[in-house]
Formats: C-alpha cells, structure tokens, sequence
C-alpha cells in the first residue's frame, strides 16, 4: 500500500501529519521574523544613518526579550483559554505588522518599540503548540513530536542566515527584512484551512488527558491536574522542586541560546568577516541544532528517565567544551584561516548540544506535569528563562563593546553553561527518581 493510499484510508493519520506540517511551518515564518532582523544587524552597525553600537545593539535585543518575556506570562493563558489555532493566527498576523515597522525605522527607540511587539507576538506560538499537541497526540509521541517542532527553529534560522545573509550581499538591509513578510503572509494563508483545534473539528475521537507521572502499567490514570482550577495549578507548580529545577536549567541555556543573535556581530568582529559573509557563517549554530532536536526527540522518548541523566548532562559538559575552545582561539598558533575553522566548528557543535538539551525536556515535561494547564506552565517556565536573557542582553551588548569585550563576553556564557549544567543534572535526576517513586505507590499526593 502507498504513502498516499495509507493516509486516504486513515484520516487520523492524515490529520496527524498535516497538523505537525502546519505547526512546523507556522513556528518557522514567525523565527524567519526574527532572525532576519538579526541577521541585519551588521549591516545596520554599519549604516552611518543610524548611529547604531553594540551597547544600543544589545539593548534592542533586551527589549524584543522584555516582549518575549511579558507574551510568555499572557499567552500561554490565552493558548489554554482561545486554543492554539486562534492563538496561533494572532501571534503572526501581529509578528509580520512589527517586522514590516521595524525595517521602516531608523531611531533606537522605535527599532526597541518594534522589535519588542514582534517578540511578543513570536512569544505565543509555543503555548499555542503545547495546546495542539496536549489535543492531538499521545504521550508516548510527545518527545519526538517536539523534537520535530524544535527542528522548525533551527531549520528556519539556517534558512535565514543563508538566504537573507546572501541578499545582504546585494542589496539594503531594509529590503532585507521587507523580504521576510510575504513568506509570512502565502503561508498564514494555507494555514486558514489546514491549521486544525481539535481531532474533533474533523469528526475524529479527542485525544484523553493522562497523567504525566503515570506508568506504563497504568496508562489510563487521569491527569492530577484534570480537575484542577488556574488557581490550583500555579499551587501545585509552584510547590514543586522539580518546577524551580527547571526554570533554573531553563534561565541558564535561553541565555546560551541567546548567544546566536550576537554571533554575526562576533564573528564580523573577531574575524574580519564582512556583515552578509558574518550572516551566512552563523548558519553554523542552527544546523547543528536543527539535525540534534530533530534526532533527540525521537531518542528522547526511547531513553529511560535514568538514561536521559547521563545523555543530556554529557551534551552539556560538551558543550561547555565549546565554550572553553572559543575563549582559548586568541591565544593559540593557529592562522587565520584555520582559527575561523576551528571556531566556526566549535560554535556548530555548542549548537548541536544545546539544543534539546534547551528546547525538549522542559517542553515535554510542561505537557506531562501540567495537564490542561500545559500552556501556562510552559510560557511560565519560557519566561523565566527570557529574563534571564533580557538581563544578558542588555549587558552582554555593554560587555562586547568594551575593549577585548568578546572574551569577557565569552566568560560570562561559560559561567552560565556550568550553571546550567548543575541544574539540568539535577532535573533530570529527580525526575527519575519521582517515576521511581510512582512505581511502588499508586498514592500520588503533591508531585515532586
């Protein structure tokens, strides 16, 4: 039987597939946005016409995170409250309005006001996924499910730093960003009438809501959060030591994520890079990200609670590593070619151990522990971590621009990454250990 047959005769199958297309797709031109205007910024650093440094630069960066930050405490509510779809429309409709502003300013203000509404539209589509996918698929999907949609991130940010790099080459970075809008627009379209709320919307069966902590034995106990107010949840949450854990590993790795909205600044500088031949060498981060959430979903949910300890700690140290090889280059024998290599290696690989590292185990467990509540515990647990990043941002910009800045730049994120490290380790190994509790008490008072 063919692929095309297969998905006639199972529409449940064909629903699956396309929602998974349709969110891939929408999370993906809302990053296209974003990383556009990254993209640009040595070209505008370079346009005499705005007066731009690395101060004002990091500062922009600061508040489109204070946006991100104010959008993940907001929407997650109105993903669990609207739906995701609903959601969803809204956030790009909104992040392709202040994107079109933005390459139309020429004054920090404005480009901060700007950039701060298009995060904050960008913010929703993550609680908008967390709500489709709690109605949509099985819990023993949902690490690969997220792994596929974490890929959307890192495929559209590679897209970006190579085409949108490449135009930078040729022509304005106005045009530039103004080149992000109708890919935006053609695919918000199709999303109209495949974009889908509900299996029932279609005339399928509802996916039942599990408990997250349950086991393989007992696969049908309710969810502990089912009957449970807003009020309730945030109790539980907030009780919890795994939740604080989380939000602690978050803070450290969105701050580590971070460091590619500076990286074509750095390696402009640093090497002597043009701004489009810094924009296509940042590809680097994305691809190796985009190949390691793609595979890690996938492993994710083939690996035990104990295993995850020693696999995602691992990624961590390693890339920690990177970190290390970036701030030891100066010093080094090697030419000048060979150092770009060498750090453009490094940089890829930081990229591919971060990632699911950052973007996975915190998304499958806000779906997990927080039930109907998933979206509000999981823009709770992003905002955290947009804090911390809006706290680095607007230092780290200051930091950079000092002299032998990048290397104090590069210090701070080694103490982040040790930091988030620690507390991965510690997530991951309490986390067992609840599950390890489960098993010999099928009493479940206030999770762990």
């Amino acid at each position: 039987m063919s692929l095309t047959t297969k998905l006639k005769s199972n529409p449940k199958i064909f629903w699956e597939i396309t929602l998974l297309v349709c969110m891939y797709g929408a999370y993906a031109v809302l990053n296209i946005c974003r990383t556009t205007v990254v993209i640009s910024s040595p070209a505008m650093l370079e346009d005499p016409e705005l007066e731009l440094n690395k101060t004002m630069w990091g500062a922009i960066l600061g508040w489109g995170t204070a946006g991100t930050l104010i959008g993940k405490l907001t929407t997650g509510i109105m993903a669990d409250r609207l739906g995701g779809r609903k959601v969803f429309f809204i956030s790009i409709s909104l992040c392709m309005l202040a994107t079109a502003m933005f390459g139309m300013m020429s004054k920090v203000f404005f480009f901060s006001i700007a950039f701060f509404i298009a995060m904050f539209a960008k913010s929703a589509g993550w609680p908008s996924m967390a709500n489709l996918i709690r109605s949509w698929y099985p819990k023993f999907w949902r690490g690969r499910i997220w792994g596929i949609l974490s890929s959307s991130s890192m495929s559209s940010s590679l897209f970006t730093s190579l085409v949108m790099g490449s135009l930078l080459l040729v022509v304005s970075w106005r045009w530039v960003i103004a080149s992000s809008i109708p890919i935006a627009g053609i695919f918000t379209i199709l999303l109209f009438f495949y974009l889908k709320q509900s299996p029932t919307d279609v005339g399928l069966k509802a996916m039942p809501s599990v408990d997250g902590d349950d086991n393989s034995d007992n696969p049908n106990k309710s969810h502990h959060l089912d009957n449970a107010t807003l009020g309730e949840a945030l109790t539980v949450f907030i009780k919890s030591f795994r939740f604080w854990l989380i939000c602690i590993s978050i803070m450290s790795l969105t701050i580590l994520m971070a460091f590619q909205s500076f990286l074509p600044l750095y390696l402009k500088e640093v090497f002597n890079l043009s701004a489009g031949k810094a924009g296509i060498a940042s590809s680097v981060f994305p691809l190796g990200s985009m190949f390691s959430v793609l595979i890690g979903g996938f492993v994710f949910d083939k690996l035990t609670k104990k295993r995850r300890v020693f696999v995602l700690g691992g990624m961590m140290a390693l890339a920690t590593g990177c970190i290390i090889t970036l701030l030891l280059l100066p010093t080094s024998n090697l030419q000048e070619t060979s150092l770009l290599w060498v750090a453009l290696t490094a940089i890829m690989i930081f990229g591919l151990m971060i990632a699911p590292c950052y973007l996975i185990p915190m998304s499958v467990f806000s779906l997990d522990f927080g039930g109907k509540h998933c979206g509000v515990l999981v823009g709770i647990i992003d905002a955290a971590g947009y804090l911390a990043s809006m706290t680095f941002e607007f230092l780290g910009g200051a930091v950079a621009d000092q002299v032998n800045g990048w290397q104090e730049f590069l210090r701070i994120i080694l103490n982040v990454s040790i930091t988030g490290t620690i507390s991965l380790v510690i997530f991951l190994i309490i986390d067992h250990l609840s599950l390890s509790k489960l098993k010999k008490s099928s009493k479940n008072t206030i999770p762990i």
